[in-house]
């Protein structure tokens, strides 16, 4: 081989090694003991809490990446608060030289976060600390002496892939969980954050399901802003807004408005057999107080069913079976509507409204947070139905301020999920637990018969 090649070999084997060589040694350090020691210290002081690392290592096309990242539940033992895959740290060599350390992008994967309520109401973030970046750090080019040369820190970008925020109250019971969270954001010098955040679905309780939530957000520290909220709720329209003051004493604001959110795929999607109900749901909420205490909310809302085709309750549907009362049996609404209002721990029900072709169902009333009822309503039927009733069970209604209408006051209790009415006793004056089936079977036995006209009469 010429004395040329061989030389270019050597010198091209070099060059190669000698980066290598300088990775491998920044990766030794990187896993060894006193460092991490001092990652974890670190990110304890900045973050107060402790901070559990598997491993670190660098390379120049990925930057500096932590993996397999966990923060211990200081609630629940044996138990993470936060996880995540993987934090990856990018930052530009160059600027070194400059004194300046620059961080391109910190993007974290794969994040999960659990915020939990205690039995005292107050939720706890594992965060408990605000995380300052510093604008100068002072860095020693050895260890031991003080002084060292002055290094500014900059952060121009903060990305999150694919995270789970999972929030679960004082029953463990998960009240708002979030998942395939993504967020992207660039920060100015100042620490501003500007960005976009997307959720691919978010779960409210065990009944509402939205989908592909977008919107732009700031955040400057201690307020965050997320002005324009769109998503997708049961085939319909899911805007907006969310505004949140932190520090020692924390606010928020939230607006909601639905358009066209179909109430077939929304009683399907809460796990409840739909049957025949149709129509479309829109409407307006509005709340604002302090997130940790929930009997400070207040705030109003109005929801209107448009088109609506609704079973009624059971009780109801049996009768409009055995009497071959079709309305009874599916209500056709050709108005509905619930007004809110929101205050001293419950919702409270200032005007409940159902109308079909021959009656109507009215109610008010409180719902405590804890989902339990206490409702007034009325049933009032016009002379038609109530002549199809025949008088055995329409002895009950009264006379009501609308004159082509006789109403019937009964209550509603229990919970939103298992709700119970005191209707079957207020409309036939016997309380009755079973088979209803069977006892109104007996009760149409009962019934006067009215015979068929005779033949040439």
């Amino acid at each position: 081989m010429p004395t040329f090649a061989k030389r270019f070999l050597i010198g091209a084997a070099i060059l190669l090694a000698v980066p290598a060589l300088i990775l491998l040694c920044i990766n030794v350090y990187l896993q060894s003991a006193g460092v991490q020691d001092r990652v974890r210290a670190a990110a304890a002081d900045a973050m107060g809490v402790e901070l559990r690392i598997r491993s670190t290592a660098y390379t120049p096309w990925e930057g500096l990446v932590l993996r397999d990242l966990s923060i211990p539940d200081s609630t629940t033992e044996n138990f993470n608060a936060v996880e995540a895959a993987a934090l990856r740290i990018r930052f530009s060599l160059l600027p070194l030289l400059q004194k300046r350390f620059v961080v391109t992008e910190c993007t974290l994967f794969e994040p999960r976060l659990v915020i939990r309520q205690l039995e005292n109401g107050n939720w706890v973030v594992p965060l408990t600390r605000r995380v300052k970046v510093p604008t100068d750090v002072n860095v020693p080019t050895t260890p031991g002496p003080e002084g060292g040369p002055s290094f500014t820190a900059e952060l121009q970008r903060i990305r999150i892939g694919s995270g789970q925020i999972a929030l679960i109250d004082a029953r463990n019971r998960t009240v708002l969980l979030l998942e395939r969270t993504d967020i992207d954001a660039a920060l100015t010098p100042e620490m501003r954050a500007e960005g976009i955040v997307s959720i691919a679905r978010m779960k409210l309780g065990d009944s509402l399901r939205l989908r592909r939530i977008e919107s732009p957000f700031t955040w400057d520290g201690s307020a965050l802003d997320v002005p324009q909220i769109q998503g997708e709720l049961a085939g319909g329209q899911f805007l907006g807004s969310y505004h949140l003051q932190t520090g020692e004493t924390p606010a928020f604001a939230l607006t909601a408005e639905l358009k066209d959110v179909l109430l077939r795929k929304l009683a399907d999607e809460a796990g409840i057999e739909p049957g025949k109900t149709d129509g479309q749901l829109q409407g307006t909420l509005s709340l604002q107080g302090d997130p940790r205490r929930s009997e400070d909310l207040t705030g109003a809302g109005r929801f209107e069913l448009l088109s609506a085709k609704l079973k009624p309750v059971e009780f109801l549907s049996k009768l409009g079976e055995l009497f071959q009362i079709d309305e009874l049996q599916l209500l056709k609404l050709s108005d509905a509507w619930i007004d809110l209002t929101i205050g001293k721990g419950r919702v409270n029900v200032d005007d409940f409204f159902l109308k079909s072709e021959n009656l109507i169902i009215r109610g008010e009333g409180p719902i405590h947070f804890d989902g339990k009822l206490n409702l007034e309503a009325k049933l009032l039927i016009n002379q038609k139905l109530h002549n199809q009733l025949k008088s055995l069970l329409g002895k009950n209604f009264k006379d009501s301020k609308d004159p082509e209408y006789r109403e019937m006051a009964f209550t509603v209790k229990g919970t939103v999920a298992r709700p119970k009415t005191d209707i079957l006793k207020k409309l036939t004056g016997i309380s009755l637990e079973g088979n209803v089936g069977g006892f109104l079977q007996n009760i149409l036995q009962a019934l006067p018969r009215q015979e068929s006209p005779k033949e040439g009469n």
